[in-house]
This record gives C-alpha cells, sequence and structure tokens, in this order.
C-alpha cells in the first residue's frame, strides 16, 4: 500500500512539473497547431450546439476522446486540456521507463534514475511534449512495439506477439504519423522474426502482427465514409522543405544514441536484429514522411526514436561500466539535441526553441490583439474548424455563431449575414482559401461586404460589424 502511494505520488509530481514546463512556454507566446486545433475541437464538442456541423476529420480517435473527456470534466478550466493529457502520458512513460530498467536488477535505481532524468530532459521528449498528446502516445506506442518484438524474438510467446500488435494499433489510432510507422515497420518485421516464425509461416505471422491496426484503420475508413468526415484528405500537413543535409541534421539529433544502443548487442543476434528492426521501423517512417508530409515538423517525426533508444538500453547485457556508458550515452543525445533543435527549419520547432529559452513570440501577437477586441462583444460569426485559435484565446464559444446555429447556416447558404461581427483570416490574393466565410464571401478579402465595415484589422486578421441600417 505504501509502494503504490508513493509511486502514486511521484507520479503527480512528474505531472506536475512536466505541465509547469507547458505553461512556461505558453506564457511566451508558444501553443503548437495540434494542441490549438485539439482544444478547439473538444471546446466546440462540449459547450457547442447539438447540431454543429463539422467537415474536419476526427482522426486520429484516442486523443480526440481523451480530450472530449478532459473537456467535459474540466469545462472552465483555462489549462489547456491537451496539455494535461500530455502531462500525463510523459509521466507515465517517465514511471514505465524507471520500472522497466530497474526490472529483475537490471540497472541500479540511481542509474535507472540519471537515465530517465536525462531522457526527461531531452529537448525532443520536451518538444513532443509541447505538440500534444499524439506525439506522446506515438512515443508510447513505439517503445510498446521496441519492447515487445524483442521479447517476441526471445520467447516466441502469444503475449509477446500481442504486444507488438497493441504497440502498433497505438501509434496508428493516435497520431496521422503513426500510420508511417507502422508501414515503415512492415519491411523490418521479417528481420525481426524467428527463424522458426518464419519457416511456420511468414504470411501467418505478418497478418498477426498487423491485423489489429488493418481491422482499426479500416473501420475508422467505414465510419469516415458512412458520416463523410473526409478521413484520409486531412492526413498531409504543410510541408517544410529540407535538403538532404537539413535531414542529416535532424537525424543526428537521436540516431547515433539509438545505434550505440543497439549496437552493444551486436554480439547477441536474437537481441541485436529486433532492435534494429526497431530502429529501421522509426527510419522507414521518418523516410516515407519526406514524400507524404503527414508529419510537418520533421523533428517530430524522428520523436518516436525516444522509445526504441530506452528499450534498447533496457536489453544491454551485463558488460563492464554498463551503467556509466548508459548516463554518458543520454548525456551525449541530450547534447546533440540541443545542438539539432537550434537549427531545426520547422518554424513551430524554432518558437518552441525560442520560448524554451525565455524569448517571446512576437507571431502570436496578432492573434492576442483580436481576441483582445472581440472578448468584449457578441454575435460573432467565425469558421471555427480552420480559425482554432480564436476559440483557444477566448476560452469558450459563448460569443460565436458557428456552423449548426441557424444565422451561420443562412448566412453560408445563400442568405444575407445579421450576425453583429464576422471574423476572417487575413489572406494575401492568390492564396488558397480554406475559410468557408471567406469562400462564401470573397468581398471581404477587400473589405467591401454590404452592410458591414471593417472595425478591426493586423496582420492576420480582419473583423466587420453590421452598419446601423442593417441592424
Amino acid at each position: 500500500m505504501i509502494r503504490a502511494a508513493s509511486w502514486s505520488f511521484g507520479f503527480v509530481v512528474l505531472a506536475l512539473v512536466l505541465l509547469l514546463s507547458l505553461g512556461w512556454t505558453e506564457a511566451h507566446g508558444f501553443l503548437s497547431m495540434d494542441v490549438t486545433d485539439l482544444w478547439a475541437k473538444s471546446i466546440v464538442q462540449i459547450d457547442g450546439p447539438v447540431q454543429f456541423k463539422a467537415t474536419d476529420a476526427f482522426y486520429p480517435p484516442v486523443p480526440y476522446a481523451l480530450s472530449l473527456l478532459g473537456q467535459a470534466v474540466l469545462p472552465d478550466t483555462q489549462v489547456p486540456v491537451p496539455f494535461v493529457l500530455s502531462a500525463l502520458v510523459g509521466a507515465g512513460l517517465l514511471v514505465m521507463w524507471f520500472l522497466n530498467l530497474r526490472d529483475t536488477g537490471q540497472f541500479s535505481g540511481v542509474t535507472a534514475a540519471l537515465v530517465v532524468l536525462l531522457l526527461a530532459l531531452n529537448p525532443f521528449f520536451l518538444r513532443a511534449l509541447a505538440d500534444g498528446p499524439e506525439t506522446m502516445f506515438c512515443i508510447l506506442g513505439t517503445w510498446l512495439f521496441a519492447r515487445g518484438i524483442v521479447n517476441l524474438r526471445l520467447t516466441g510467446n502469444a503475449p509477446d506477439m500481442m504486444k507488438v500488435a497493441v504497440g502498433l494499433l497505438v501509434v496508428a489510432l493516435s497520431d496521422s504519423y503513426g500510420l508511417m510507422l507502422c508501414l515503415g515497420a512492415m519491411p523490418f518485421m521479417i528481420v525481426a522474426a524467428r527463424p522458426s516464425m518464419i519457416a511456420a509461416s511468414s504470411t501467418g505471422y505478418l497478418v498477426a502482427m498487423f491485423y489489429p491496426v488493418l481491422a482499426a484503420v479500416g473501420s475508422l475508413m467505414f465510419v469516415s465514409m458512412i458520416f463523410d468526415s473526409r478521413l484520409v484528405p486531412l492526413l498531409s500537413e504543410t510541408a517544410t522543405p529540407l535538403t538532404l543535409r537539413e535531414h542529416l541534421v535532424i537525424l543526428a539529433g537521436l540516431g547515433p544514441a539509438a545505434f550505440v544502443a543497439i549496437l552493444r548487442n551486436i554480439l547477441i543476434p536474437r537481441l541485436f536484429m529486433p532492435l534494429l528492426a526497431a530502429v529501421g521501423a522509426v527510419l522507414g517512417g521518418y523516410t516515407l514522411n519526406t514524400f507524404f508530409h503527414v508529419e510537418g515538423d520533421p523533428a517530430m517525426a524522428l520523436a518516436p526514436m525516444l522509445g526504441v533508444l530506452i528499450a534498447a538500453i533496457r536489453f544491454w547485457p551485463n558488460l563492464p561500466l554498463r551503467e556509466p556508458i548508459a548516463i554518458t550515452l543520454m548525456a551525449l543525445s541530450l547534447l546533440t539535441s540541443a545542438l539539432v533543435m537550434r537549427h531545426v527549419a520547422h518554424n513551430e520547432t524554432r518558437v518552441w526553441t525560442n520560448a524554451m529559452l525565455g524569448k517571446e513570440n512576437a507571431a502570436s501577437r496578432p492573434t492576442q490583439e483580436v481576441v483582445s477586441f472581440l472578448r468584449d462583444r457578441s454575435e460573432i460569426m467565425v469558421d471555427v474548424e480552420k480559425n482554432p485559435q480564436i476559440v483557444v484565446g477566448l476560452g469558450n464559444i459563448d460569443r460565436l455563431v458557428i456552423a449548426g446555429e441557424p444565422a451561420y447556416d443562412w448566412a453560408l447558404e445563400g442568405g444575407v449575414p445579421r450576425t453583429n461581427y464576422i471574423v476572417v483570416p487575413r489572406q494575401a490574393e492568390g492564396q488558397i482559401t480554406a475559410d468557408r466565410i471567406l469562400r462564401r464571401f470573397p468581398q471581404l478579402r477587400l473589405s467591401q461586404l454590404p452592410g458591414y465595415e471593417e472595425v478591426f484589422q493586423n496582420s492576420q486578421w480582419l473583423v466587420f460589424e453590421r452598419i446601423n441600417e442593417w441592424k
């Protein structure tokens, strides 16, 4: 009882510390788009009208469902619900990693604590934490997959096979990028398999590994087709063009440490081959992502390597200086990751790095300005799916008119707008228009909608107010 209470207390403390780190970056103007989208969707679904007409996909379902639950339990919280989920998953990962390293006396308590601490301080881990629960669940699933594939090679038991399948299922249902990891893992599954399994049935082996993923994704696509939620087109994010040198710089963050960790077992094929397959799965997913751009931030595409790294260290043989080498490797990985993060080309990672260093994010000011302008106003028509920053900034939708409400639907289906205010993003000529209000009323680009006059503008937003004769 005392042991369980102490672990629970440690878990809560870790979660609070991680939540404070997220609060630090938010206070300096950083909030990732994944967190913004997920929180805005949760607010709209819980507090919005029952007949809300969503057009965006519900994928990935696991963090979405948990975020809805969190928003229902904490409807008036000023802390982003995805932050709470991310901190809880991160704290759970750290506790499980510590216990796994301590399992059967593999590492001493001090060494295990230092290794986990260095991983927790690794910029890839902290950046993944700030990216939201999707990426944290993806790291969790990759760790389960790496552990399971090693144990499967060692024992050949059904529970270990299910552990591999569950790991793949977690990454597939928790992050769009998880689909790339599943595809990237496929060619390496044969490398990791026991020769006896391949001899018995190579097809049966692969089907057993990937059936849960195929069944889950297939059912999601069926539901998406029934409800016309357009699952597949939304899997791609805006790509950041990178040169080969820039890709190599990103891979230098966690790649060298992962290869050193698996090379410690090069003389033990039953350990080396499945660990090599786990590393290959992450690298395969990263390579596929360069073509399909499912994860826009390449640094986050490499973050699941953290799960493989801790799994590889767990299976090190009991060689001399094992513990000092593990600590040194984690320290060097932290150093290389910190250097890499300063040179990542993706804008979100650059902003996060500056926020961690205490620098204000000037890019968030236009949204803060428009939110301040709207805070004391009501009947504001806005496309909340394409402009989730407005929802998150206000913290609720009490003042908003959104899809599913008569005033919004009437205007977008051919009628004349009757709301007090209309908010749209400011777009350059020729830029693709995603906002449904701008598509319906393109005159707003030029501030020329009859019955409305422009009352606010900055570099990112335009706000229009109904003039008196139309009220």
